[in-house]
């Protein structure tokens, strides 16, 4: 009969807002908005060209498939396009948020998974609970299990 067993479990990973982690993740905000801003024109491009090339292909006036598919690449681009404005307000959102955010505040950046081993007669959902990582700048600052 077995008497361990070795769970995952869910550990919080906080960061400390400082001036330095408020300017790193605002970088990398940055940084999204304009990969962003670039796909949206690509994605422009892409489709015009897609639409031109067919347009030339194509007899005039355009038979009732170039059309089809011409109307099928524009709903696409439209939708690609949606998801990324979509994309970009949350982006100016989270932008908008960590402005707010008062220096010294704890916000959690992420998770990652934990092994802890779990034993007869032990209450599963005390092992189980989740533990957290404080860092500052990046600095481990303090582990809590």
């Amino acid at each position: 009969m077995v008497e361990t067993i070795q769970l995952m479990r869910q550990v919080a990973v906080k960061a400390i807002v400082t001036e330095n982690f408020k300017t790193q993740v605002g970088n990398e905000i940055n940084r999204n908005l304009a990969q962003i801003d670039a796909e949206l024109q690509q994605l422009e491009f892409k489709g015009k060209r897609a639409i031109a090339d067919i347009e030339k292909r194509s007899p005039q006036p355009l038979p009732l498939e170039a059309q089809a598919q011409i109307d099928s690449i524009r709903a696409q681009v439209e939708a690609e396009k949606l998801r990324l404005f979509q994309l970009k307000e949350e982006m100016q959102g989270q932008s908008q948020a960590l402005a707010e955010l008062p220096v010294g505040s704890v916000v959690t950046q992420f998770t990652v998974e934990n092994p802890v081993d779990v034993r007869l007669g032990e209450n599963i959902f005390q092992r189980l609970e989740g533990g957290e990582i404080l860092v500052k700048d990046g600095i481990i600052q303090e582990i809590r299990v």
